[in-house]
């Protein structure tokens, strides 16, 4: 019997939702969904003395999670660094959801990452002689995400 064929999933068309409120504004590009563990090496011996060189599972890492888009009159974003910067860390940790959308609008893969709070906020240089579009840049730290879909 044969299976269908399944499309691929675009990678440009997506959702941010920060503690269950969708984000302001478009988001132009997202980075750093990656995790890995540290790998802790061993050698042993067998009864010959040979040696076994063994590899074990360590630590599990988790990238921040890069987001940038143009920027607007929006301040939401700046705001949540702001509670940051003021030392209110904990309580503006916030779990959030990106949702990767087809082209219909429904949703195709989710990820979803708890407690995270924005470590760095970024805006490149002015330009006088310049004509692109002013890209903010917000990085979240956070403690762990899952894919759901």
């Amino acid at each position: 019997m044969a299976t269908a064929v399944q499309t691929p999933v675009s990678n440009f068309l997506f959702t941010l939702n920060i503690g269950g409120a969708e984000a302001a504004g478009f988001f132009a590009e997202v980075s750093g969904l990656s995790t890995e563990n540290q790998v802790i090496e061993h050698t042993a011996a067998d009864a010959t003395g040979k040696p076994l060189p063994q590899r074990f599972p360590g630590q599990v890492k988790w990238a921040n999670i890069v987001l940038k888009r143009g920027v607007d009159a929006k301040l939401d974003l700046w705001n949540w660094r702001k509670t940051i910067i003021d030392g209110q860390v904990d309580k503006n940790r916030k779990d959030c959801t990106i949702n990767v959308l087809d082209q219909t609008g429904a949703v195709i893969v989710t990820y979803a990452f708890v407690r995270a709070w924005p470590c760095k906020y970024s805006s490149p240089g002015l330009n006088a002689s310049g004509n692109e579009i002013l890209v903010e840049e917000l990085e979240l730290a956070h403690e762990g995400f899952t894919r759901t879909k």
